[in-house]
């Protein structure tokens, strides 16, 4: 008999796990409905679609390889391959780690709060973002600090924390760019993090109410280099789309502008920043006026915040200040979408053919 993919699990990792797995593994994935599409981490390739995931039973495929589908542990084992301890941990505790607590007739969805003396174990060694022109007193006011041993073993660690003033997890950027291991990998449930609002006395969440506009970005570095710049009413989105929480935060803020400020992949075969900031646009027009929201990428020729604050980019007079017109934005949206219909849900296109009558 032969598996539907769709419909028959081979994995005893909970449905739910899967994104946050990938993702914390260094995927970065494309929604496409009931599927996610992405590159292939485990071998040599460009390809940002090679790679598809069923989203409910993690069935997955590459059509390179093309050697027919394949269980979600088998992805997860040829992925860390390299990396034993992270391979056992996933395999062996993802249920133990991410998955509910029942009671007789109740879920208690318990989230694992960390102790501050995990941050002990950081190293205050601030060189590698100083050499991407990053100070280490912005480096401090964020809290990262080089990890020497465990999971986050030769990364810039970043502690996240919650509304109490908790840690719930942690980021790390790796700093060898010589091995294979993904760029960021993260520690904790990432669709419950508003970071980094809630960090210390950073001063993001009182930025983001005096301002009344967020500035929604990938990842901390494109964070650290706006802040550098006086620019503190960012958020960050931990890769491509914006999660459930950082929602229900801007709902609760007189917010007047949201800016989508992914990066700008323009030179390669398929901008997964534009796809991904179209999804986000999407997403938020459920919640926001179409007004409010603009899709600002940071300036040309650059991919990045990074980048861009590397190279001296004054973001205050070159960027926040470049006017742009909604209406041709939409209008462009609306005619990607015709025209890349694989990449974009049903729904996600039906919402986006509503906004050409705006």
């Amino acid at each position: 008999m032969v598996m539907d993919s769709k419909k028959q699990s081979q994995t005893s990792i909970s449905s739910e796990d899967f994104q946050g797995i990938l993702e914390s593994m260094g995927y970065i994935l494309i929604d496409c409905g009931d599927h996610w599409r992405t590159r292939a981490l485990y071998r040599d390739g460009n390809n940002e679609t090679a790679v598809k995931v069923y989203k409910n039973t993690g069935v997955w495929m590459d059509f390179v390889e093309n050697k027919g589908s394949k269980p979600f542990e088998a992805l997860v084992k040829d992925t860390l391959k390299d990396d034993p301890k992270e391979l056992a941990s996933i395999l062996g505790g993802a249920k133990r780690e991410i998955a509910p607590v029942y009671t007789q007739k109740q879920t208690i969805d318990m989230e694992k709060i960390y102790p501050e003396n995990s941050l002990d174990k950081l190293f205050p060694n601030y060189n590698f973002y100083l050499k991407r022109g990053i100070s280490e007193a912005t480096q401090k006011a964020f809290g990262v600090g080089l990890a020497g041993v465990g999971k986050m073993y030769r990364r810039m660690v970043f502690p996240i924390y919650n509304e109490h003033h908790q840690i719930i997890g942690f980021s790390g950027r790796k700093v060898d760019d010589n091995n294979n291991y993904p760029k960021w990998k993260h520690i904790g449930r990432r669709n419950n993090w508003v970071y980094p609002a809630f960090n210390g006395d950073i001063g993001v969440d009182e930025a983001i109410t005096r301002a009344e506009e967020v500035i929604l970005v990938e990842s901390i570095g494109d964070a650290m280099a706006l802040y550098e710049q006086g620019i503190k009413n960012v958020l960050v989105m931990f890769g491509l789309s914006v999660n459930s929480q950082i929602v229900n935060y801007l709902n609760s803020k007189p917010i007047n502008q949201i800016f989508i400020s992914t990066n700008n992949d323009r030179d390669s075969g398929e901008n997964r920043g534009l796809i991904a900031a179209i999804k986000t646009f999407i997403k938020l027009s459920t919640y926001f006026d179409l007004e409010r929201l603009i899709i600002k990428f940071p300036t040309a020729p650059y991919n990045d915040f990074g980048d861009a604050h590397f190279d001296g980019h004054n973001f205050n007079k070159n960027w926040l200040k470049k006017e742009y017109s909604q209406a041709k934005q939409l209008r462009y949206m609306c005619e990607f979408i015709e025209n890349n219909t694989s990449f974009f849900t049903k729904k996600e296109t039906k919402t986006a053919l509503m906004f050409s009558d705006e």
